[in-house]
């Protein structure tokens, strides 16, 4: 959570001016991208923000690995929900990595 503290006694502008009156959405809203059913998304994103969470920034990496190794397996279905993982974490690497294939 980020919180935002002024210097004492500075009125910071962005705190000055009125509020407007629509609602803004988010830059980084991806909601559209998704394909899917709602379950399957919801599974992607839990997946990837646990992976995320146990290995910081090499998660799209562990990922991308994982699908490597569904993918030897003959595992489609689990390469296939590595592959969206990896996506949700980094759609670069995620690329590269349909372009090596």
């Amino acid at each position: 959570m980020v919180r935002f503290a002024p210097r004492y006694g500075i009125i910071s502008p962005c705190m000055a001016r009125p509020i407007l009156g629509r609602h803004l959405r988010a830059a980084n809203d991806n909601a559209e991208a998704w394909s899917g059913s709602a379950s399957q998304q919801q599974a992607v994103l839990e997946a990837a923000l646990r992976l995320f969470a146990a290995h910081g920034f090499a998660a799209a990496e562990r990922a991308r690995d994982a699908a490597l190794i569904a993918g030897a397996n003959a595992d489609a279905e689990r390469a296939d929900f590595w592959r969206a993982v990896c996506h949700t974490l980094d759609r670069r690497l995620m690329r590269d990595l349909v372009r090596q294939r």
